[in-house]
C-alpha cells in the first residue's frame, strides 16, 4: 500500500487522529465520547454527499449552511403549529429541491458562476430563515422528532448513525453504480467532451444542485432534532467544513474525481479534530483558526498528493515508451 495513493492518504490520517487523542486523553475512547464524535458528524456527512456530487461535476455549492438553517426553521414552525412529524420533514424537504434545482438552472442554464449563483441563494435562504425567526428560538418539539437526533437502537446505536449510513450506501451505489453516477464524472472531467457524446450536461448539473439542496434540508433537520431547537443561522458553521469534509477526502475540485467513501472519512477527520481540541480544552475562540488551517492543508495536500500520483503515471509512461523503442 503507497502511503500517498489518495485511496489510502485520507484514512492513515484519519487513524493516526484516533492514535494520537486516544493517547492524549483518556475520555476519547469512552462509549459516550465515541457516541457523540459519531451523531455530531452525521449532520457533516449527510450535508457533504451532496456536495460531493456537485463537486465531482465541477461546481461548488455555496448555499448549503443557508437551506440548512432555513430548513430547520421551517421545519421547527410547521412543528410548534401542530402538524405531524412526517408531515412536516416531507413539506421541509421541499425547500431543499426548490433551491436545488434553482441554483442549478442559474448555473447550468442561465451560465452563472457556481460560486456567484450558490453564495447569492445562501444570502436569500438566511432572509427567509430571518424573517421567519424573527430573533427567536424554537424549542420543545414532538418525542417523534427528536427521537430522531438524540434516540438510540438497542440503547447504544444512535438513530443518526442508522440513517445517515443507509444515506451513505443510496448515494454510494447512485454515484458508483448507475448511469447517472458515470455522467457526473464525464461532465466534470470534461463538460464539453460530456455535451459531444450525448449527455444532457444541462440536466445532470441540475440533478447535482438539487441532490445538494436536499441534503441540505436533511442536514438541517437532524441537526434540530439533535439541539431540540432552531433558530436562524444555525448551520452557518457548517458551510465551509461541508466542502472541506469533500476536498478532504480526495475529491478534486477541478472535477471528475472523488466518491462518497472519501467523502466520509473526510467528515470523520474534521469532527475528531473539534472533538479533540474540546476534549484538551482549546478555546472555541482558537478553534475557528484551527478549522481554517485544515481547510487549507486539505486543499495543499490534495494537489500534492495528485502532482506526486500524476508525476508517478508519467514516470511510468516515460518507461514504457523507452522499453518500446
Amino acid at each position: 500500500m503507497k502511503i500517498f495513493d489518495k485511496k489510502y492518504f485520507k484514512i492513515v490520517i484519519l487513524f493516526a487522529l484516533c492514535f494520537i487523542l486516544a493517547l492524549t486523553n483518556e475520555s476519547f475512547l469512552k462509549i459516550s465520547n465515541i457516541m457523540n464524535v459519531l451523531r455530531q458528524a452525521a449532520v457533516l456527512v449527510v450535508l457533504g454527499l451532496g456536495m460531493t456530487l456537485v463537486v465531482i461535476s465541477r461546481g461548488i455549492d455555496l448555499s448549503v449552511a443557508g437551506v440548512m438553517s432555513l430548513s430547520a426553521c421551517f421545519c421547527a414552525t410547521l412543528l410548534n403549529m401542530g402538524i405531524a412529524t412526517p408531515l412536516s420533514i416531507a413539506i421541509t424537504l421541499l425547500i431543499g429541491v426548490v433551491f436545488g434545482f434553482t441554483n442549478g438552472v442559474l448555473t447550468g442554464y442561465i451560465g452563472l458562476p457556481a460560486f456567484v449563483a450558490t453564495y447569492g441563494m445562501s444570502y436569500i435562504a438566511n432572509g427567509f430563515s430571518l424573517i421567519l425567526m424573527n430573533g427567536n428560538i424554537l424549542y420543545g418539539f414532538p418525542d417523534s422528532f427528536l427521537f430522531l437526533g438524540t434516540g438510540f437502537v438497542l440503547g447504544v446505536v444512535p438513530v443518526m448513525v442508522i440513517y445517515t449510513l443507509v444515506l451513505v450506501f443510496l448515494f454510494y451505489v447512485l454515484l458508483s453504480r448507475t448511469n447517472f453516477g458515470k455522467q457526473v464524472y464525464c461532465v466534470g472531467a470534461n463538460p464539453q467532451t460530456s455535451m459531444y457524446s450525448g449527455i444532457k450536461t444541462k440536466r445532470i448539473l441540475v440533478m447535482t444542485f438539487i441532490s445538494s439542496g436536499v441534503c441540505a434540508s436533511i442536514a438541517g433537520i437532524m441537526l434540530a432534532s439533535r439541539m431540540n431547537a432552531a433558530q436562524s443561522g444555525i448551520g452557518d458553521q457548517y458551510q465551509m467544513l461541508a466542502v472541506a469534509a469533500v476536498v478532504m477526502g480526495g475529491t478534486s475540485m477541478s472535477g471528475g474525481e472523488g466518491g462518497i467513501p472519501g467523502t466520509v472519512v473526510g467528515a470523520l477527520i474534521l469532527i475528531l479534530i473539534v472533538n479533540g481540541m474540546n476534549l484538551l480544552g482549546i478555546s472555541s475562540l482558537a478553534q475557528s483558526l484551527v478549522n481554517g488551517l485544515v481547510i487549507v492543508a486539505s486543499v495543499v495536500l490534495d494537489m500534492y498528493v495528485k502532482n506526486k500520483s500524476t508525476g508517478s503515471i508519467n514516470i511510468e509512461k516515460s518507461e514504457k515508451t523507452k522499453k518500446a523503442g
